[in-house]
């Protein structure tokens, strides 16, 4: 449950950063745009004086100027001038201008009276120079320059980044909507997978029984109990449908508790459990050279679990310390109680766990890996039933192990104060 908050927590930020990052990219293009238009300005206006100085050192075409300015109601020299060699060298002077301060956009010229120009200050792709005047001698006259390219300039401007910052923004958000494909197709092959497995768990549950029933029959028939052969095949039976029965009642208790099914909780003093599932294992151990110790150092023991499924995670973890250990197993338990937090600590003398599989071991199915070795049977389902178990009684469980030298898992559960 806790992984599936996880994960939609996860989609959630990077879906906020992407529409932040999209943002920040649209904000950085229009701040660029916005650069490059007072860049363009600058440079106009700094090419517009430049054109104005050699003009004013050019005496027949400011001659042709002048009389043209001079005629009644002209508000434009173009027309007049348009097809005289002066105006040629008036081209020839902006062009040179223009491409001077890298202007080298499609631009037309003119020399008009602003009283009368309709472009005057109301077009944003139109610019006017403020000294021409000056050299005539004459309000309102003007040098006026638009460039009706100019939007496509300025974006041109910034076109590769533009063009980098559109294809980065279409290549994230096509890898998020990928990775949210493959996630809710993983989420429903996973829901699948558990459905199919609980469905198959609970289809098994029957013929166990079936199995059990039968044995038990079987084995009080006099024939078999004087054939000692026979009976010791009913005891076989009998063992391997015990390890059934426990192996489908682990997967059950998983998906009871992953399905969202509270357990049936009441104060338990878990140091009496603890101790009862301590002593059933004590001539197991004796067998294996071994030994397991308990050690009670507080008398604040009471917690709001439920008993059986509390043992069920004990005994997954003193399974697991007999199963994966190459020696005579040593096992000590301590409990004590620390900021009304219940503590177990469970340690062995095993073979350890490597660093890198530490993280993944209360995963439901994983077993840590042992190359072509596969001495230890299991399905990978003890340590994410005894997470489950503890987390579902608002518990923690942590794991610490060196290689070769043991493990050790310590359990942190909530005192209770109730009788």
């Amino acid at each position: 449950m806790k992984k599936n908050k996880l994960q939609i927590f996860l989609i959630v930020v990077t879906f906020i950063s992407l529409l932040a990052l999209v943002a920040i990219q649209i904000s950085w293009i229009v701040n660029a745009a916005n650069i490059q238009e007072k860049q363009f300005n600058h440079s106009v206006k700094m090419a517009m004086s430049k054109i104005v100085e050699q003009l004013s050192d050019n005496e027949s075409i400011c001659s042709e100027v002048a009389s043209c300015m001079s005629k009644a109601g002209t508000a434009s020299c173009f027309t007049s001038m348009y097809n005289q060699i002066e105006w040629s060298k008036l081209d020839s002077i902006v062009k040179t201008a223009l491409a001077y301060y890298n202007l080298n956009t499609g631009y037309e010229f003119d020399i008009v009276d602003t009283k009368k120009d309709a472009d005057f200050k109301s077009c944003k792709k139109t610019y006017f120079t403020e000294e021409l005047e000056s050299v005539f001698l004459q309000n309102g006259v003007e040098l006026k320059i638009k460039f009706p390219q100019k939007s496509e300039f300025i974006a041109a401007q910034i076109g590769i980044m533009f063009i980098s910052s559109i294809a980065l923004i279409i290549l994230i958000s096509f890898s998020f909507l990928l990775i949210l494909k493959y996630y809710r197709r993983e989420k429903m092959l996973y829901r699948s997978t558990r459905d199919f497995i609980n469905n198959i768990t609970h289809e098994f549950k029957t013929p166990i029984t079936n199995i059990a029933l039968a044995n038990s029959m079987i084995s009080k028939s006099e024939k078999i109990t004087k054939d000692e052969k026979l009976s010791q095949y009913a005891q076989i039976i009998k063992s391997e449908q015990k390890k059934l029965k426990n192996r489908v009642e682990g997967l059950l208790d998983i998906a009871r508790i992953e399905n969202g099914s509270p357990l049936e909780c009441y104060t338990t003093d878990v140091c009496n459990l603890i101790k009862c599932t301590v002593d059933s294992y004590q001539v197991q151990l004796q067998e294996l050279n071994g030994s397991i110790e308990y050690h009670k150092q507080s008398d604040k023991c009471n917690v709001n679990t439920d008993a059986d499924q509390f043992q069920v995670a004990i005994s997954n973890l003193i399974d697991n310390a007999i199963k994966y250990c190459d020696k005579a197993p040593e096992i000590k338990i301590t409990t004590y109680h620390k900021n009304d937090i219940v503590i177990i600590e469970i340690e062995d003398n095993g073979i350890g766990i490597q660093q890198e599989y530490l993280n993944q071991i209360f995963e439901k199915y994983f077993r840590v890996p042992t190359g072509d070795l596969h001495n230890v049977k299991g399905f990978g389902i003890g340590l994410s039933t005894v997470k489950a178990i503890i987390e579902s009684v608002k518990g923690k469980i942590e794991v610490k192990s060196k290689v070769g030298k043991g493990t050790r898992f310590t359990i942190q559960l909530p005192y209770c104060n109730e009788l």
